[in-house]
């Protein structure tokens, strides 16, 4: 009996269709937004200060990409030899579960490298998810009666990943509090 609502709000107003017994679609056009405002941002750049920022950007990207191919060249060279080492040196147990381990994260890398700034703060509530799986692993990991390496990794895992469950409801709540009046 008390609910009211609100026939000045053009979002309410548009999504109304029956008011007391009365339809009420279509709805009134919306209403014009105010005139455009100006910002007045200062003085523009004279010409010789916009002629030496664009040496500047020209004499940068003239510069030889060798130094950029080389550390290229560095870090695959690298990533050949560690490789090798972990091939040739670790049991065959531990290959199973190093290439998911590095699929996930090569996985995981273009998953999130691809994703428009927009969607990075409802991702980070979607993370939520899989830290809490990562906690059970790490929780699991845990219950080892002796402290070795296994042990150690599974600690970092819970804290690290109790870091980004706790930030994940951190944003999460900022998020859903934009929908709020």
């Amino acid at each position: 009996d008390n609910y009211e609502i609100d026939m000045e709000d053009d979002v309410i107003r548009g999504a109304l269709v029956l008011n007391h017994g009365s339809i009420t679609w279509p709805p009134p056009k919306p209403r014009n937004p105010g005139p455009a405002y100006s910002v007045d941002t200062g003085p523009r750049p004279d010409d010789e200060a916009k002629r030496t920022a664009t040496k500047e950007v020209v004499e940068a990207s003239n510069k030889p990409p060798m130094t950029n191919a080389f550390v290229k060249m560095i870090l695959i060279i690298a990533a050949a030899i560690g490789i090798i080492f972990v091939g040739t040196t670790m049991p065959e147990s531990f290959l199973s579960h190093f290439t998911v381990f590095v699929l996930a994260c090569f996985v995981g890398w273009q998953v999130i490298w691809n994703v428009k700034p927009a969607l990075h703060t409802p991702l980070m509530s979607v993370t939520n998810a899989i830290s809490g799986i990562i906690i059970i692993g790490g929780i699991l990991q845990l219950s080892q009666p002796e402290v070795n390496a296994t042990v150690i990794l599974g600690a970092a895992a819970v804290l690290l990943a109790a870091i980004n469950v706790s930030g994940g409801f951190l944003v999460t709540n900022r998020m859903l509090a934009m929908f709020r009046r």
